[in-house]
């Protein structure tokens, strides 16, 4: 696992001649849409990124979700656990991290969601070209193109991104 910060960004070549996109905990939460994105990253479609934000935030929402459906019991509770180390697992093998906390005298970072800063921030990191996220309320404006882009960054939904990368 590589960890990108101010002091460490992305180097030539990290991202070899595959777009790199910065996933929100959106497209990470349900399961078959993870499993999509990790087969898309361990096929070589695309380089993956996420940040300690979105560890956070996937694992805070996982975990209440798992509460409402299994309950707060003992047993359920470490079947949690155990699915949580398991998904962590795969998610750490297969993404790599962007430190997104902001540095003193970093240039701000102008963006209508101000919890969703961390994702511009990861994308300049990283050199991604892509930010993949279900949460299309918090999206930059349509440009004439019709590609929602801000600070060289397209903002996507899942499913246009995973097809376009299959060409």
């Amino acid at each position: 696992m590589l960890v990108f910060s101010a002091e460490n960004p992305a180097g030539a070549g990290v991202a070899g001649s595959v777009p790199v996109a910065v996933l929100d905990t959106s497209v990470l939460y349900g399961d078959s849409s993870r499993r999509e994105l990790v087969a898309a990253i361990r096929e070589g479609r695309f380089d993956g990124i996420w940040s300690p934000h979105v560890v956070a935030e996937l694992n805070r929402a996982l975990t209440v979700r798992w509460v409402q459906q299994n309950g707060f019991g003992n047993a359920s509770l470490r079947r949690l656990s155990r699915a949580a180390k398991d998904m962590m697992d795969v998610l750490l093998s297969t993404l790599q991290l962007v430190d997104s906390n902001p540095v003193d005298g970093e240039e701000p970072i102008l963006f209508d969601d101000v919890d969703d800063y961390h994702l511009i921030r990861a994308a300049r990191l990283a050199r991604a070209t892509f930010v993949v996220s279900a949460n299309t309320r918090d999206f930059p404006k349509r440009g004439r193109d019709g590609r929602r882009v801000l600070d060289g960054v397209e903002f996507i939904e899942r499913a246009p991104f995973l097809s376009r990368i299959a060409r």
